[in-house]
């Protein structure tokens, strides 16, 4: 979580500029995106949980009310008609403490979007409605022995509200809605039981919204900026060969399918494990004029299942070289599709109170790397912000002759990328 807030920190203070009245002088590409920041929180109601007693049945009891913090880092796009935004979610605080239980439900990855079917404006109420992807996080601790797993769980979410704002700042109000909010969870070993969580959740937030692409000193590169069609080559009025660049942004991994391995022995397992955030770290040399991107970067996800005296961590050591390509730009927004090779080194360990087992796997595996670049700038552009998944569906390791699927998909939500020939060029250019 400190990774996340580091990194939205530095953009603010490298990038911040003053900011302009959203869409003022006409659409154009420096104002067809606007980034923020916002932090608000969320209600959830209370709700049953159940838990196992000494003679094997079941009790339901109450969990409190809780409210959830959160960090948002998204942009208003197509001026002012849409919003797109990436959640940071803190640790959920309960409204009434409870001796028995402990209960931690809050989401740990959301990306979404919403639209807006009147533009926003200032000083006008808009009305909004959207849809984000979340991972839900769901342990129910039961004293006093406190070792229930940790599931996380995969949920659409749909959202709808109102948007307010003045010059730089915004005030949001709105629900979330689950449809899906049923959780089947492990009590014991072998018990589980249907635990419904709430399926709508108010909240409120406030938001800081800045530019990230013009300011009083660089005008001189906005007007070339602006004389760029809406839809364009990446490519065009590329005049230099290419350009190296280093990168490095937070990234999550998760798995996207079941593993047979666990659904055999341990089955209250968290059946698609997310890891813990890490940095992704990439070097590479840009084509200019092909829009094509070779590149070699290092990630070491780390999954871990812990429950009922068993602990499981998975710990993934990989280099990937990757070459993608730019489809096109809208505006700035720069979409790419390529392929990786992963040169792994993943370290598997099991310990319980009756065994303690490793194994290592050295091995090669393809994958696919897509996502897209914030680019207004094209080819001359020195900082980038890029939002990169890579996708490794073959990847596996054999335990005790069962299948373990390691099919995963890495989310680099914010890569700060650097140019530092495009920053000496752009110096020189127009004397900055």
């Amino acid at each position: 979580m400190k990774i996340y807030l580091l990194t939205a920190l530095l953009i603010v203070i490298s990038r911040v500029a003053s900011a302009q009245e959203y869409i003022t002088e006409g659409k154009n590409r420096l104002n067809f995106a606007k980034t923020y920041l916002e932090i608000g929180g969320q209600y959830s109601t209370s709700f049953l949980g159940k838990k196992i007693l000494p003679d094997g049945s079941t009790k339901s009891f109450e969990n409190a009310p809780s409210i959830a913090p959160y960090l948002n880092l998204g942009g208003f796009h197509f001026w002012g008609h849409a919003d797109f935004f990436i959640s940071i979610p803190f640790s959920a605080i309960s409204v009434q403490k409870n001796d028995s239980t402990n209960l931690r439900f809050n989401k740990s990855v959301v990306t979404g979007a919403r639209y807006f079917p009147w533009a926003y404006q200032a000083k006008k109420i808009r009305p909004y409605v959207g849809v984000s992807w979340a991972i839900v996080n769901f342990q129910n601790k039961v004293k006093p022995d406190e070792n229930q797993p940790l599931l996380s769980k995969s949920n659409l979410l749909f959202d709808a509200g109102f948007l307010y704002g003045k010059s730089n700042l915004m005030a949001r109000i709105g629900f979330n809605i689950t449809p899906n909010s049923t959780i089947n969870y492990p009590i014991s070993t072998s018990n589980f039981q249907q635990i419904k969580t709430p399926n709508w959740n108010p909240y409120l937030s406030i938001i800081y919204a800045f530019e990230t692409t013009r300011s009083k000193k660089s005008e001189p590169i906005n007007k070339e900026l602006m004389k760029y069609p809406n839809l364009s080559s990446p490519t065009l009025k590329a005049e230099n060969k290419g350009d190296w660049f280093v990168g490095i942004g937070p990234s999550t991994s998760f798995m996207i399918s079941k593993s047979e391995y666990n659904e055999k022995l341990h089955p209250y397992f968290n059946k698609k494990p997310i890891s813990t955030t890490f940095f992704d770290i990439t070097f590479g040399y840009q084509f200019n004029k092909l829009g094509l991107i070779t590149a070699i970067s290092y990630r070491n996800p780390r999954f871990r299942n812990e429950a009922f005296g068993v602990e499981q961590v998975i710990q993934k050591n990989s280099i990937v070289i990757e070459a993608f390509k730019f489809l096109t730009d809208y505006n700035g927004f720069t979409p790419y599709f390529g392929v990786n090779l992963g040169f792994n080194k993943i370290g598997y360990s099991e310990k319980s109170n009756t065994e303690n087992f490793e194994q290592n796997n050295l091995f090669v595996n393809p994958g696919f790397t897509f996502g897209w670049d914030i680019l207004p700038g094209k080819t001359e552009q020195p900082f980038v912000l890029r939002t990169n998944l890579r996708w490794f569906p073959f990847e596996k390791i054999n335990l005790k002759d069962k299948e373990f699927s390691l099919n995963q998909i890495e989310y680099d939500v914010i890569q700060l990328v650097y140019y530092p020939s495009r920053s000496k060029r752009l110096k020189n250019k127009y004397n900055l």
